[in-house]
């Protein structure tokens, strides 16, 4: 089997409206680990959540040893396979990171952020995700939501029961509400995991609501496809603007070669 290789694009974006940027993102080329994180606007000091969030996640991933050889930190799920597991670990840990810290310092009480990322291991993606960030898959022109918006509309009505890891193949629609997760409000978190074979011609977007929020999935999947990762990053931000750029937006933009 031929080994993939990851070319990817990072972004982010105040917008036309908000007085601060609270959206980051993580674009790690060395260890394949991309992610998003929207800090929550409702609740105190978003942008340090947001950043802490994607700045943690890659340490841990970075100081992780996933191999069959060695006992790693995190619990055993049976069929659940070891890369999984280790970004189940990574998100938890961003989560007690952010918990614990707010905790410690009553000025940053109740900060908190979403979290949507994409781990490479093994020329296979693992996804992780809390909140309502999206990650896309555009294979073959055709453009497919990898995650579940965690909002109190779409958890009260499930599609299906909770799962350990969910496929490509089976993923449940997107709605717009009030955010029912989020990393850093609890002492621990529920995670969506993800996960399959990535193959060449693939784009994945990972995004925050502000480019979602102002443009079709149609449309990310027509500027994905016609532009390199880095000026797909930026027609994308462009177009949002050019929509009333409503608020900030953090996005990467994946192609698998």
């Amino acid at each position: 089997m031929t080994e993939i290789k990851l070319t990817a694009a990072g972004i982010n974006d105040q917008g036309l409206v908000r007085q601060m940027n609270q959206d980051n993102f993580l674009a790690n080329r060395q260890i394949n680990i991309y992610a998003v994180a929207d800090g929550v606007e409702s609740a105190p000091y978003g942008e340090v959540a947001s950043k802490m969030a994607v700045e943690t996640l890659e340490k841990v991933i970075q100081e992780l040893k996933v191999d069959d050889d060695v006992t790693p930190p995190f619990e055993n799920v049976p069929g659940l396979p070891l890369p999984a597991r280790a970004l189940k670990y990574a998100f938890r840990e961003v989560n007690r990171t952010l918990y614990n810290f707010s905790k410690e310092n009553s000025k940053f009480a109740g900060m908190s952020t979403t979290l949507s990322a994409l781990w490479l291991n093994q020329d296979r993606v693992y996804i992780g995700h809390v909140g309502d960030s999206r990650v896309y898959l555009i294979r073959k022109k055709i453009i497919q939501q990898l995650t579940s918006d965690h909002t109190s509309l779409s958890e009260k009505h499930p599609d299906r029961p909770p799962q350990d890891m969910e496929l490509y193949e089976d993923v449940t629609h997107a709605s717009e509400h009030e955010l029912s997760r989020a990393v850093g409000i609890n002492p621990d978190v529920q995670i969506q995991l993800a996960g399959g074979a990535a193959y060449i011609g693939d784009h994945f977007v990972l995004c925050t609501d502000g480019l979602y929020g102002q443009l079709r999935d149609f449309e990310i999947s027509e500027i994905v496809v016609k532009n390199p990762p880095q000026l797909a990053a930026r027609k994308l931000i462009q177009a949002a603007n050019q929509r009333g750029g409503k608020d900030n937006i953090a996005l990467v933009v994946i192609q698998v070669e």
